[in-house]
């Protein structure tokens, strides 16, 4: 049994292979000339089926590949894998998860401009990316989810357990009803958004988020924000233990610095998520 990346099934059964949609309607059957015992897909391109049959393995051409798995992305990790010369986002499975993307976070005058955090958000241009991807999303009835990181006054609540949140009360960040915690420019809440509000890294804890998901029903997650290597790596490992399928625009995200935005793009995101870009994303809706 094999899932493509339509979310179709492919399963061995009388005649060959037998192919049913994600509703269970059977859509389709390749006959082979022996009972077929298994069947996964390869070659360089990943369009061939190969199926072992009762003596002999045949190999058949398929216009649709599989879904991505781990195990066949580039190894070469000098660069995110080309996902977009295949990647197909069923937009009905999909939600949009826009993170952390607050004046104190990304924008100068920010409380975090100075680690250069503004400054790759600029050279990422993940404001801009990030709003085109949204604009898709809504036009094809994928909700979209802002998720925030919002502070009492005073920081109350907040456990100093590490550095990170030992910064944000220090700086006196992200604090409710301030213009630290406001969503940037271009990339308000429009009618129809969600919003999540955390006081965490993960978008997962503590917070709404899988409530919406199921609610929704969304099991594909296309997580852009701030920052790479915290937020957005946080949640797209806990989402990939969770079940749901991530996919990273890589191009959507941003962080400090280049250096750090690769070492997670690269080093942990590859083996939790699929690594892609903003305008691949766009097209794989349709």
């Amino acid at each position: 049994m094999k899932c493509d990346a339509e979310g179709n099934v492919w399963v061995t059964g009388p005649g060959g292979l037998w192919v049913f949609r994600p509703d269970g309607k059977h859509i389709g059957r390749v006959s082979i000339p022996e009972p077929a015992a298994n069947l996964a897909w390869g070659g360089e391109d990943w369009r061939t089926l190969f199926v072992c049959a009762s003596t002999s393995i045949y190999a058949v051409e398929t216009r649709v590949g599989p879904r991505n798995e781990p195990f066949m992305r580039a190894a070469d990790s000098a660069r995110a894998p080309r996902a977009s010369e295949s990647l197909r986002l069923d937009a009905r499975r999909c939600a949009l998860i826009i993170q952390d993307m607050q004046n104190d976070v990304v924008m100068e005058g920010g409380a975090f401009a100075s680690t250069g955090s503004a400054q790759h958000c600029r050279e990422q241009n993940a404001i801009a990316n990030i709003a085109r991807l949204a604009e898709r999303c809504r036009a094809f009835g994928v909700p979209v989810i802002h998720v925030w990181f919002v502070v009492p006054p005073g920081g109350k609540g907040m456990t100093l357990n590490a550095p990170l949140f030992e910064g944000v009360v220090d700086a006196n960040a992200m604090v409710r009803g301030t213009w630290g915690a406001a969503p940037v420019p271009g990339l308000e809440p429009r009618p129809g958004d969600h919003v999540v509000e955390k006081n965490r890294m993960s978008a997962w804890e503590g917070t709404m988020l899988e409530t919406i998901l199921k609610a929704e029903g969304r099991d594909v997650i296309i997580e852009t924000g701030a920052w790479t290597n915290m937020s957005i790596e946080h949640t797209a490992r806990t989402g990939a233990d969770k079940g749901y399928v991530m996919v990273i625009p890589e191009d959507a995200c941003s962080t400090m610095n280049a250096d750090w935005h690769r070492a997670s793009i690269n080093y942990a995101m590859q083996n939790v998520a699929l690594v892609t870009t903003t305008d691949a994303s766009i097209a794989a809706l349709g």
